[in-house]
Formats: structure tokens, sequence, C-alpha cells
């Protein structure tokens, strides 16, 4: 999970700078602060001390003895009152030092860079830590009145070595310190960040499992806890959020594809339709069109073919609309469907006529009956056309040489019969599929698809009427069409 090295990695290197930072500037604060402690406390003993040299050399003894003596009295008082950390000069001469240092007094005495510290009665200046081998000094510098035109200028050191030395310790330990704890929040943090991107690995799987055709493929969604929030449930955050509307996304794409399907399907099944449908006519137009071609044709019989042939053309382009709508993908405004009271007896007449060429492949008859004669009802004359001259098609595929085709009406509906090989009983409630055959290699050979007895069950339905196979194996077939 490469998002997941780099967040752990930034958060990581961002904790740990971090810490030294803060580590660094707590221990420089404190070191700060104990050496300003320290030069406070030990300015204030240093100011008490000259104070008292001053006092004992203002004493008459001190004041009217000799230069020399004076000297050495004064060297005697600063070795009583400040010990051996310091040394005493009268102007440029140094007049006692026993410590292992030696002092620049008049650069001490221009080192004014800390105003709060100095000045005074005494001119006290502290100098910061200075480096004197392995060790790290803090100066005070002042001076007191003796004789014109001359002052003691008075320098003593204060080792403050140890508190450096104890800051690099507390540094060790803090760094030591730190490293534990930073490892610690680094396992905890690990498995934070780790559960929290680890639905970014769902969804990368997800998407590609989506984007190789797996379109039901979805993301598991924490629920969190029971009770919503302000639209959402407690316990989820923006990835489980984005989640579920990537889920919802996911779905969306699924029922698209789905839609796409049908759609697929629709256009092949309107492919076909048109294929299978527009055989028919096409074959009654040619036909007719061979008897055009007769010398001795008749002028009756010559405009019959012609007005067949015109008929035929119209019906075929009413056809092919019509197939758009049943297969669901005319999308228009106006309903194409045309519903009329038909006389059915009339409806078998033009039936028998279109389907002459056709039956004469085989020498087939055709008995039409219906009962009562001036039977009508509401149907769609083209469509209705299309449905019956597909059962009489299949019927004359069906049927031996010299057989009949029956069609017959009532009021209960409308019923077509041949005396063929049958249908398996096997396979009857198939037979209205799209695409299915029950003999597939005789009907390829043949030019057929599969889509005529579907194309009638879609036409039966679009009437409300409901579409019914009987058959016996050798003994033929009756499709009735009854109403609703």
């Amino acid at each position: 999970m490469k998002l997941f090295r780099k967040i752990y990695l930034q958060v990581s290197l961002a904790m740990v700078i971090l810490a030294s930072v803060l580590l660094v500037f707590l221990l420089q604060e404190m070191q700060k602060e104990s050496l300003q402690d320290t030069a406070l406390y030990e300015m204030e003993q240093f100011r008490l001390q000259i104070q008292l040299f001053s006092e004992k050399m203002e004493e008459p003894s001190m004041r009217n003895s000799d230069s020399v003596v004076a000297e050495v009295a004064a060297a005697w008082q600063f070795q009583q009152i400040f010990g051996t950390r310091g040394a005493l000069y009268l102007g440029d001469k140094e007049l006692y030092n026993v410590s292992p240092y030696t002092y620049d007094v008049e650069l001490l005495q221009k080192q004014k860079r800390n105003p709060k510290n100095s000045g005074g009665k005494y001119g006290i200046v502290v100098s910061f830590p200075q480096t004197a081998g392995d060790k790290r000094l803090v100066l005070f510098c002042g001076e007191t009145q003796a004789r014109e035109p001359y002052a003691y200028r008075i320098v003593q050191y204060r080792d403050v070595t140890n508190i450096y030395d104890r800051t690099e310790k507390l540094l060790l330990w803090g760094i030591g310190f730190t490293v534990l704890i930073l490892l610690a929040i680094g396992a905890v943090l690990f498995r934070g960040i780790y559960r929290s991107l680890h639905p970014i690995t769902d969804l990368k799987d997800t998407a590609a499992a989506i984007a190789d055709g797996a379109y039901s493929s979805r993301v598991a969604v924490r629920n969190g806890k029971k009770g919503r929030f302000r639209g959402r449930y407690r316990g989820q955050d923006e990835i489980d959020e984005l989640a579920v509307s990537f889920n919802r996304m996911a779905g969306k794409v699924e029922e698209h594809m789905e839609a796409l399907r049908e759609v697929n399907e629709k256009q092949r099944e309107l492919l076909g339709s048109l294929a299978h449908e527009l055989k028919t006519p096409l074959t009654a137009i040619i036909g007719y069109a061979q008897t055009l071609r007769a010398p001795d044709l008749s002028d009756r019989n010559r405009s019959r073919a012609l007005g067949y042939i015109y008929s035929e053309g119209k019906r075929m382009a009413r056809l092919s609309e019509k197939m758009l709508e049943l297969t669901g993908l005319y999308e228009s405004s106006e309903n194409t469907l045309d519903f009329q009271e038909v006389k059915l007896a009339e409806l078998f007449q033009k039936l028998e006529e279109l389907t002459v060429f056709r039956r004469s492949e085989k020498q087939l008859g055709m008995e039409i009956s219906c009962e009562p004669r001036s039977l009508t009802h509401r149907i769609d004359q083209d469509l209705m056309m299309s449905l019956l001259m597909n059962l009489v098609d299949n019927g004359c595929k069906a049927s031996s040489e010299n057989g009949k085709i029956l069609v017959s009406a009532d009021e209960a509906g409308i019923y077509v019969e041949d005396h063929g090989k049958g249908i398996p009983s096997g396979e009857i409630g198939r037979v209205t599929e799209a695409f299915y055959m029950v003999d597939k290699s005789r009907s390829r050979s043949a030019g057929n698809v599969g889509l005529g007895l579907a194309l009638c069950r879609q036409i039966a339905v679009m009437h409300g009427a409901d579409l019914k196979i009987e058959s016996k194996e050798g003994e033929g077939t009756r499709v009735a069409i009854l109403w609703g």
C-alpha cells in the first residue's frame, strides 16, 4: 500500500522532528534559566563582596598608608573576602591572582551586552559563558574607588560546567525516552493508519474487479454505532462515506450495464425480428412480381398482383416502425399501434391470399372458419396479421406435402392448427423464448433465427391475450390466441 507507507513515513518523520525540536527547545530553555539564576545569585554575592571590600579600603588606616603597604593590604583583604576564585587589579596592574586563569579587564568592562545585569554603584558586568579549556565560566567584573586617579578592579569567575554537563545528560536521557515513546506511538499509529486506510485498498480492488466486468462487486462499509448524526452513522469517517458513495456509484454502473445488455438484446431481437418479418412480405412481393412477368397475364390479374405488391410494401414500412415499438427501442410521443374493430373473417381471407405462395411450396391447403361469421375484435391489424403469418409459416415448415393448415376463431380466441411433425413435450415451454430453436441445425440451414414464436407471444401480450401451445410429436401443433 504505497499511500499507507507515504502517510506513515511522513507522519513519523513529522513526529520525530517535532519531538526533537521540542526536546532541544526545552533543554535550552532549562539551561538558559539555570544560567540566569546562577548569574543573578552570584552577581548579588559579588555585589556584597565588593561592598565589603570597598568598606575595608575606606578605613583611615588604609587611606593613610603609603602605596606599597596599601597594595599589600588590599591583596590580603581581597584574599580574605573573595578567596581564590578571582583577581584584583589596580588600574592595569594585577595585585592578586591565584586562579588558573588570566583576564582581559578592559575587554570585560566593554562587555555591556547585558544591561539588565550590569551597572549599579560598582559598575558590575556579567559576561556570557566562556570556554576555558574543558570548563565553561561566567565572569563577574566590578570596580571600587581607590586613590585617585586609579580604582580597584575585581574579576571573579563562576564555573557553570556542571550546568552544561547536566543538560547534555538530560539530552541523552531525553533522546532515549523520546525514542521509546516514538516507537510506542509509531506502533499505535501504524495500526491506526492501516485500519483507516485499509478501505482504500478495498476500493482499489473492487474498482479493478468492476473494471474486469464483475459489476456486482461492492466495498464492505462499517455501520458505526446505532443512531444517526447529521445524516450519517456515528463511527463512520470520510473514507467510509467514500465507500458508501462508491457502492452507490457501482450500483448505478451495474444498473446501467444491465440496461445496456437489455438494449443490446433488444437490438439483436430487432434485427432478427425485422429480418424474419420482412422475409414473408418479400416472398409475396417476389411471387407476384414473378406473376407479372407472364406474357399472357390478363389486365385483371396484373392489377391484382400490383395491388398486392403495393400493399405488402406499405405493410413492410409499417412493420419496421412497429417492430421498433415492439422491442421497446422506439421512443416516440406518438402511439403507433392502431387498435380497431376488425372482422376476423376478412382478416383470415387476406391471410389466405398472402400465404398462397408460401403454401404452394408444399402444395398445402388452408381451411378458415369464423363463428359467428360477423365476429369482430379490437386489434392492430398489421401486428395481428404478422402473428398469424408467423404461425402459418411455422405450420408450413412442420407440415408434409399436400397437408392442410386450419385457421379458426370464436368468442374465446383465434386458433391455428397443423398436422405436421409436432413439438417434443420437453420443448413446448421454451419455444417462445427468443432465439430458441427446437432443431437448431435444420432451422439455421433454412434461415430461421428462432424469433417467430417469441414475436407471436409479444404481439399477443400487447393485445392482452395469452399464447397457448398444444402439440404432440408426430401428430401436429395447435396454437391458441386466447383473449384475456
